[in-house]
This record gives C-alpha cells, structure tokens and sequence, in this order.
C-alpha cells in the first residue's frame, strides 16, 4: 500500500467562513437601504436571507454531502473518496493537473488536461493545500 502524504477533509471551519462570507455580503449589498430601514433591520434581513440561502437553496445539504470526503495526496495521485456517495473511490494522476486554483477561502479548483475542472470543496487553508499539492506534482514529474 501507498503511504499518503497528507489527508485532506471538509473542515466546518471552511463552512463557517463561506456562510459569514455571505452574510457580510448581503449586509453589505443592503447599504444603500440603510437609511430607509435601518441598521438594525439591515442586520436582520442579511441574517435571514443568509439562512434562506443555506437552507433552501440546500447549501447545507451540499455541505452534509460533502463533510465525511477525503482527499488524499499521494505521490503520483489524488484520491477521492467519499462514504456518503454510491461511487468508488477516484484516482486521479498528479500528472493529469495542469491548474490550481484557490476559490475564496473554501476550495481549490483542480483543471485538468482534459479541460475538466473539479472542485476540492469545503477545506480549511486552500493555499497552503495547493502548495502540497504542487510539491507532490513537482515530485510525480520527476520521477
């Protein structure tokens, strides 16, 4: 068996970041408002939009779907595996990345040299995963 080199999972960190994200956007999309309705009102409905988008527009769900995954790096390959989804696990060869992109402070999007994109959803310090992810890449070219 293949020793990993690193573990990568869902953090609720990362979660928690994306939803204060967009709270702090829709309150501050709702400036222009404040004068009509109020600071306090403004703070309210961003709470409460917020919580729509997480609930019903299934953020929460897709959060649920994604918390049991791992990502783990190993010296030619990134693995996926998730428990919760009816797939096998996925291989894929570091030598296939021609692209890491961090998304916010959440994900990473993986391009590949077939011009798919996937997308590493949910982790905690996205710069510094791609720098690892980039070292093993360097490594796997190498060898």
């Amino acid at each position: 068996m293949i020793e990993p080199l690193h573990i990568f999972k869902p953090s609720l960190r990362a979660f928690g970041l994306r939803c204060l994200a967009l709270f702090l956007f829709t309150y501050v999309m709702l400036t222009p408002a404040w004068p009509y309705i109020g600071g306090v009102a403004a703070f309210v409905t961003s709470v409460c939009l917020s919580l729509i988008y997480m609930f019903v527009l299934d953020d929460f769900t897709d959060w649920m779907r994604h918390r049991n995954a791992t990502w783990t790096l190993t010296p030619s390959a990134l693995i996926y595996e998730n428990p919760t989804e009816y797939m096998m696990p996925h291989t894929l060869p570091l030598t296939e990345i021609t692209a890491i992109k961090r998304r916010f402070f959440w994900s990473l999007i993986l391009r590949l040299s077939n011009g798919q994109a996937i997308t590493m959803a949910y982790i905690d310090k996205p710069a510094q995963i791609r720098t690892q992810i980039q070292n093993a890449m360097k490594t796997a070219a190498y060898t």
